[in-house]
């Protein structure tokens, strides 16, 4: 008789580890309290418009990249087209000067130079450290990269002469990150390994829904666990806010750790370190996303375009200097013919918003103020498309928190985290955590790999060797 894992949560680490599961001779079972596969991972459709909410630029399908082979695994390749762009970003100021981010390092190069000769120096070593960044695993272990761990990004645009490249520089890559983290960016864009799955997010969550299920596994949406059932200190199954139970020998939690660890087990298995994590770590900054459908074809315009402000843009309770415009011009999938969406993410703060949340008239009045504004913003960037949007659409942090229930609206997970991450927790078998929270680095890889890596844990706590296919 099958053993069987019972897994919280649809999301790329829920659906990889039920992938993972089956190919491991598992009976697998995921509950998701949404009713479409995702999570984080989503899109939504407003009047014949498809506004993505999670891929901007995604690692693993190029087949050199450490995750092809994973990708492939759970069926999220197979007969997929991706999109490689020229440039990442264009950069522009208020005074006219514009940087262009190509993807190629090269031509990186010779603009970069072409815009600041005096920081020849400065600019090869950052060329040279993205033409010899090839694979991560590798990068870790060269003390030539590895440095770029001891200073931030903020100390490496110090040494550019050029006041615009380092404005726009710090724009890209923010001031507290480190430098490691501005040449991994470059370098992942230049070695051809991110790209755009063309028909966006929630489809590209569909095509390993699929995989999963042609696998033999079931999903339950509308499902929401609100407890996972203990026997001697072993999770024996979970139990849905129906009432609804469900056993199983093994249960892994693909949501965020704070829901799995102090609402669902409401606390009982933590220690010094899980307190310290939860209480004292940084987590990735929230954004407010507002969508635009309009009657306007944008294709002869930047696809990406992040525009630094004279007069900072207030949102909630944050100032911003700059704002990020995406025109998803490129996949002709996500609109009607002739027409366009345009994106933008603006950091702002949960708290502000959670707060407005309990006032559902200042809320929206909140919501239509932000969205004015960014359209005023974009409408002076292109104007053809002035007078012509027929959609617009506000997401901010909380509908993070009410789509996933993911803590703080946070969905890349930690920043920094103050100390160790767990994937069980102390005196707690049969129990595994998967996804974005169990790493210090959030996205769709970390998820995926995440997924596998509970499976191989559970084959390890059954005797069992790990496999990736179905014999």
């Amino acid at each position: 008789m099958k053993k069987k894992i019972a897994i919280i949560g649809a999301g790329i680490a829920g659906l990889a580890a039920g992938c993972y599961g089956q190919m491991n001779g598992y009976e697998t079972e995921i509950f998701e309290m949404h009713c479409i596969p995702g999570g984080l991972c989503t899109a939504w459709e407003r009047k014949g418009y498809t506004f993505d909410g999670c891929i901007h630029w995604l690692m693993g399908a190029n087949p050199d990249s450490m995750f092809y082979e994973s990708w492939k695994e759970v069926g999220a390749l197979e007969g997929k087209e991706f999109v490689n762009h020229e440039y990442i970003v264009q950069i522009e100021n208020p005074s006219g000067e514009k940087l262009i981010l190509y993807t190629d390092i090269h031509q990186l190069e010779k603009h970069l130079l072409e815009l600041s000769p005096t920081d020849e120096r400065i600019i090869k070593e950052l060329a040279d450290a993205v033409r010899k960044f090839k694979d991560i695993r590798l990068a870790s272990k060269d003390p030539d990269l590895m440095k770029y761990f001891g200073i931030t990004v903020g100390d490496f645009v110090q040494r550019f002469n050029s006041s615009f490249l380092r404005e726009a520089l710090l724009s890209f890559a923010p001031r507290e990150y480190k430098a490691f983290s501005l040449i991994f960016q470059l370098a992942v864009y230049n070695n051809r390994d991110a790209c755009w799955p063309v028909g966006g997010s929630l489809e590209f969550a569909r095509r390993i829904e699929k995989r999963y299920l042609e696998l033999g596994g079931k999903i339950q949406y509308q499902a929401k666990v609100e407890e996972i059932i203990i026997k001697d200190h072993r999770a024996m199954g979970i139990k849905l806010a129906d009432g609804t139970t469900c056993e199983s020998d093994f249960v892994i939690s693909a949501i965020d750790g704070y829901t799995t660890i102090f609402r669902i087990l409401k606390g009982k298995y933590i220690d010094d370190e899980i307190q310290t994590l939860y209480k004292n770590s940084k987590t990735s900054k929230t954004s407010i996303q507002i969508s635009l459908g309009i009657d306007c074809d944008l294709s002869d315009q930047p696809y990406f375009v992040n525009t630094l402000l004279e007069t900072p843009l207030r949102i909630g309770n944050n100032e911003c200097n700059q704002v990020l415009i995406r025109n998803y011009c490129y996949d002709k999938t996500l609109c009607p013919s002739g027409k366009s969406v345009v994106t933008t993410l603006i950091y702002t703060d949960f708290e502000y918003w959670n707060e407005l949340y309990k006032d559902q008239k200042a809320y929206g009045l909140e919501k239509k103020k932000a969205a004015k504004q960014f359209i005023e913003i974009f409408e002076k960037r292109f104007p053809k498309a002035k007078g012509k949007i027929e959609v617009i659409d506000v997401a901010t942090p909380v509908t993070y928190a009410r789509y996933t229930n993911v803590w703080q609206g946070s969905y890349c997970g930690w920043m920094f985290p103050a100390g160790k991450i767990p994937t069980t927790l102390p005196g707690f078998a049969g129990f595994y955590m998967a996804g974005q929270w169990t790493q210090p680095t959030g996205g769709l890889p970390t998820a995926l790999m995440t997924g596998k890596g509970s499976i191989m844990r559970v084959c390890m706590e059954d005797g069992k060797a790990f496999r990736t296919c179905m014999e």
